[in-house]
């Protein structure tokens, strides 16, 4: 009886796509850049809009035409779903705090009905509606999608050449020297050996993710999985690791053996890319229709020149893993293609409302070869300062006789109301000297007091839903 509710499921799917009133939303983002947030925010933006005339430029909600929205069981039930009651009461509890981050691929539904705009067709159908399934995954498996291009050599030539950063030697050092040395040709017995490959693993990823917390640095040296293995927690599959030593990279690997330690952990890269890369990047993403990717353009500034650099090269090498391309109501019916993307620096709450274009110009200096290239592809591209659940007000005070505007929001430490002035944030690209005597603080701010019964405050989270799910509201 399974096939028959996957068929219903998916003749359900195909009708809502030929009326083109579904939509499919991916949240993007790598860890920590507020996708859980963002989530809960759109959701709860959404569900106040027929009540509440507050999203100025969601022009249904302006226009008053938005006449329900609800929270729906979504039909893929295998996929567990976005808990958003629980992130509501966690936001608005006597202590508030922020919901969980995600764990596994989470899935909300939203079904929205609203007046038809059109007067004409208003005569044969006043009231239609829409469905937007949204879906959220862990930001750090987000880093898995690169690997869909390399072959276990060019894995290892990445890896190698990012080892070999002085600022990264005193954590990778002895495991580098540990692998290095790793006798690669001689013929093995897989099972013999996997103890030793289990131990060598789990050390190479200990190492980097000690470098990782210090640095809140994010790299494809790290597959997703281990960091959060989830259900693989154990599986041989996680039991491989880069070659180091560079006499055996320059090599030809068909003359090794193939019960070789090389060739027994090129095995294990190429499964894990074939069994669990793969199937999750089809699974959640070959039918998505639009994107929204998060940056924390914010902690890229703290984190200085190289950080910035790595996490440059990895957001260039995530965008080039999607499939962007324009999408009209014939090929989404048989290749859904994502046709709209937004890419939005979060946290915009914790920069004064003058910084906002500064912010966003920073971030789109650092995405704009990848932000080209999907141009290319006739995808319609936004760039946005954004942030889902603000914390802060701005308020102007005055410094050395000047005036001068900051944000004032609850000091996390203390719980008092505080002043607080990041910074000047740089509107292009910085050289190392310019990023050296960069003197910025991006200091959070708690949750302030919240209610349950009014929409979450936010900054432009009416344009998000505008650019995103907007036209299907025509």
């Amino acid at each position: 009886m399974d096939w028959i509710n996957k068929a219903r499921i998916k003749s359900s799917d195909l009708i809502e796509r030929s009326l083109d009133r579904n939509i499919r939303i991916a949240v993007t983002g790598l860890s920590g850049a507020g996708k859980t947030a963002f989530i809960t925010s759109l959701i709860n933006q959404l569900l106040f809009a027929s009540n509440e005339k507050h999203l100025t430029f969601f022009r249904a909600n302006s226009q008053r035409r938005i006449k329900a929205c609800k929270l729906m069981q979504h039909d893929e039930l295998h996929i567990p779903s976005f808990d958003y009651n629980a992130a509501i009461n966690h936001l608005t509890a006597e202590e508030p705090e922020w919901p969980m981050s995600t764990k596994t691929v989470t899935q909300a539904q939203l079904k929205s009905r609203f007046t038809v705009a059109n007067r004409w067709l208003r005569k044969v159908q006043s009231d239609s509606h829409v469905t937007i399934d949204v879906i959220d995954y862990p930001g750090e498996w987000l880093l898995d999608l690169p690997l869909l291009s390399m072959d276990y050599k060019e894995w290892s030539q990445s890896c190698c050449k990012y080892l070999s950063s002085e600022r990264r030697h005193k954590y990778t050092n002895e495991v580098f020297q540990h692998i290095s040395t790793l006798d690669h040709q001689t013929r093995k017995d897989e099972l013999e050996i996997s103890n030793k490959l289990s131990k060598l693993a789990k050390e190479y990823a200990s190492s980097l993710l000690e470098y990782r917390k210090d640095y809140n640095d994010y790299a494809t040296v790290l597959p997703g999985r281990f960091i959060l293995p989830g259900d693989l927690a154990g599986a041989p599959v996680l039991d491989f690791f880069p070659i180091l030593n560079q006499d055996i990279l320059n090599l030809d690997w068909s003359q090794f053996d193939s019960n070789s330690t090389l060739a027994i952990l090129e095995k294990r890269f190429n499964y894990y890319k074939n069994k669990i890369i793969k199937p999750f990047f089809h699974d959640y993403f070959s039918n998505v229709d639009r994107q929204i990717v998060l940056i924390d353009t914010g902690s890229a500034l703290e984190a200085g020149y190289e950080s910035y650099q790595d996490l440059k090269e990895t957001i260039e090498q995530l965008l080039e893993g999607f499939s962007y391309g324009r999408s009209n109501w014939l090929k989404r019916l048989f290749s859904p293609t994502i046709d709209k993307l937004m890419i939005a620096t979060s946290k915009a709450d914790l920069v004064p409302p003058d910084q906002h274009a500064a912010l966003e110009s920073f971030m789109q200096k650092m995405v704009n070869q990848a932000k080209n290239n999907v141009d290319y592809e006739g995808v319609e591209v936004e760039t946005m300062a954004i942030s889902a659940i603000a914390t802060s007000e701005p308020i102007s005070t005055e410094h050395q006789g000047k005036r001068l505007l900051c944000v004032k929001g609850i000091e996390q430490s203390s719980g008092e109301s505080v002043i607080h002035y990041p910074g000047k944030v740089p509107s292009r690209t910085l050289s190392r000297e310019e990023w050296n005597e960069l003197n910025i603080d991006f200091s959070p701010f708690a949750i302030p007091p919240l209610s349950p019964d009014e929409p979450l405050p936010h900054i432009r989270m009416d344009k998000v839903i505008e650019f995103l799910i907007g036209d299907k509201f025509i």
